[in-house]
């Protein structure tokens, strides 16, 4: 019994050192730079866009209205380069009032929940109360629901004079709006049919989404030239309109673009 009050008051020594020694001793004045976590992301989103025009991935017009869109917002969002932290004041009194509230609360606490027989729960718990314990489940957010998946396969008619080794591009766009692609994903020819899935975390922009669109249409075009942007004899196919609520939407490459 002695060994275990030892540790019991070792323990409230540690706490109300933690806790009281900074209301007797005032903090230093601290200078950060509050953007610089701001700089980082808007430099890598930068980074991004230029790598998508050399790959191909967004055309001249569509560069332009992501950087444009990108130097707007990082004007509105970067304000003052420096945060001061304030400076704590000493509360002596609210120190000392710690020293004694916690030990007796402490010990208040021992007395009544240390009993062993607290313990034991009341025979014939109501089943009301039991459920009211158990964990809910978080429910699935818009952003995590918002996929499109399927097959990608290619029209018997157009395979023979195809290098297997081509690059296919899936790609979901808006309907409306920007007519970059919200996400897109990749594959070769020798890979047909393919089951790709279109979601958040494959978007070319972190702040344009496919959950932000209402619907979309999903394009799967063989590239003869390496990239994204359409050129002619193109192998493509397109679906309709569709929500992107995770639906199964199959296309098949059927076409070549003139």
């Amino acid at each position: 019994m002695l060994v275990f009050f030892a540790i019991v008051i070792l323990l409230l020594v540690m706490v109300l050192t933690f806790m009281v020694r900074p209301l007797m001793w005032p903090s230093a004045v601290v200078r950060t730079d509050g953007n610089a976590a701001k700089r980082d992301i808007f430099r890598q989103q930068f980074d991004e866009i230029e790598q998508d025009k050399i790959t191909g991935m967004l055309d001249t017009d569509q560069y332009n209205i992501a950087k444009t869109e990108l130097e707007r917002r990082m004007l509105d969002e970067l304000g003052s380069t420096e945060k001061v932290a304030a400076v704590a004041k000493p509360d002596v009194r609210l120190a000392f009032t710690l020293i004694i509230i916690i030990p007796i609360l402490a010990i208040y606490i021992y007395l009544v929940v240390g009993r062993p027989m607290a313990m034991i729960p009341a025979a014939g718990m109501p089943a009301v109360a039991l459920e009211t314990t158990m964990p809910v489940a978080p429910k699935a957010s818009p952003a995590s629901a918002a996929n499109i998946r399927g097959i990608i396969s290619l029209a018997p008619a157009l395979a023979s004079n195809i290098d297997p080794a081509a690059t296919v591009f899936i790609f979901a766009r808006a309907t409306q709006g920007v007519p970059m692609p919200l996400a897109i994903a990749r594959t070769t020819v020798k890979e047909l049919p393919y089951t790709y899935r279109l979601d958040d975390s494959t978007t070319l922009m972190s702040d344009i989404k496919l959950s932000q669109a209402s619907e979309v249409v999903v394009v799967a075009r063989i590239s003869k030239g390496g990239d994204a942007k359409a050129k002619a004899g193109d192998l493509q196919g397109i679906s309709t309109a569709v929500k992107p609520n995770g639906m199964t939407v199959n296309i098949e490459i059927n076409q070549m673009l003139p």
